[in-house]
């Protein structure tokens, strides 16, 4: 999880693009109906993916 954290360009750019998605879609208000909540969801996954997703800078240490 470390690494995850390390990756902070990536983090932030899911999250600013999650929120982004979000308040286009539903706006500036909480999920109320269905479709607002898919919406919703569709954020969240995007700024997960952020967090789980690498930047060019980290590199992946050889399997022993």
């Amino acid at each position: 999880m470390g690494t995850m954290a390390r990756n902070w360009w990536t983090t932030i750019f899911g999250i600013l693009a999650a929120v982004g998605q979000y308040a286009t879609q539903v706006g500036g208000k909480a999920p109320a109906n269905k479709s607002e909540w898919i919406a919703a969801i569709g954020a969240a996954l995007l700024a997960a993916l952020g967090y789980v997703a690498k930047d060019a800078s980290t590199g992946s240490k050889p399997g022993a």
